[in-house]
């Protein structure tokens, strides 16, 4: 059936361009394209005169070292800021059992103090809540600003990573924050990270 598939959709391309396919690497790669745009996600499906410009492009397998590029230095960036996020909260932990520890000894040095009320303790308690809710609020807050820098660098990533794609020669590539454009590219990329490197 794949076969089938393949060889029906070759009738999309003009006499032309059927002649002009090389029998080697150029015609490969369309045939494995054009058999995983069978299965394209709603919106992402790829015409005949795209297929043919993403195989001419790949032909020479240049754009799979840079896109293997690009994902070692997206994973290095990831792993950096997730490592950052961890050790923003063992900062804030690390707080908190400070403040843990100087309530308890706190507490400990009121109930040891002969002089000391019910009125004292109730009171010390309740500063010692409020205390901790604002330690707790500004490790929110914290995380929320740390996340909202992340979403930024991401976006920015996304766009770095399009306008390099872009120039590299990939068609359909370029800078854009339409989503349903961003599938598209997902979907041609995820096409390209499937295929298998291949030389004369």
């Amino acid at each position: 059936l794949q076969h089938y598939f393949i060889q029906s959709n070759l009738r999309a391309w003009s006499v032309d361009d059927v002649r002009d396919m090389t029998s080697g690497i150029k015609y490969d790669y369309i045939q494995k394209i054009t058999a995983r745009n069978a299965t394209a996600p709603s919106g992402c499906s790829l015409t005949a005169k795209y297929i043919t410009k993403l195989a001419d492009t790949l032909s020479d397998g240049t754009i799979f070292g840079i896109i293997t590029e690009l994902r070692d230095i997206q994973h290095i960036e990831l792993s950096n800021l997730l490592k950052n996020r961890n050790q923003l909260l063992k900062l804030h932990q690390d707080k908190k059992e400070q403040q843990d520890k100087a309530h308890a000894e706190e507490y400990d040095e009121l109930l040891l103090d002969e002089d000391y009320l019910p009125s004292q303790e109730e009171a010390t308690l309740k500063r010692f809540k409020r205390e901790s809710a604002a330690l707790k609020e500004e490790e929110l807050e914290a995380l929320r600003a740390f996340d909202k820098s992340v979403l930024e660098q991401l976006d920015q990533q996304v766009a770095d990573q399009q306008s390099y794609l872009e120039k590299a020669g990939i068609p359909g590539m370029e800078r854009t924050r339409d989503m349903k454009a961003i599938r598209k590219q997902m979907f041609v990329l995820s096409i390209i990270e499937s295929l298998p490197l291949l030389t004369d």
